[in-house]
């Protein structure tokens, strides 16, 4: 089964970035998280749909990618 939620390690791999990197775009304003203690969980579904709010369109992240 699927993991409904991602972890760091998966927006590392999904950008194909380093973990600096990926801390960095978790931590950009908007950007959907859940922080338990000092732990990042990103809903899938969430995710997803962040990325498709920004695909096509300018933001901020290009100083991440």
């Amino acid at each position: 089964m699927e993991s409904k939620l991602l972890k760091v390690k998966d927006i590392q791999e999904y950008f194909s970035c380093g973990k600096n990197r990926a801390y960095d775009i978790v931590n950009t304003e908007g950007f959907p998280k859940i922080k338990i203690g000092s732990r990042f969980y990103i809903p899938r579904q969430a995710f997803e749909k962040w990325v498709s709010d920004y695909t096509y369109k300018e933001c901020h992240l290009w100083k991440y990618l």
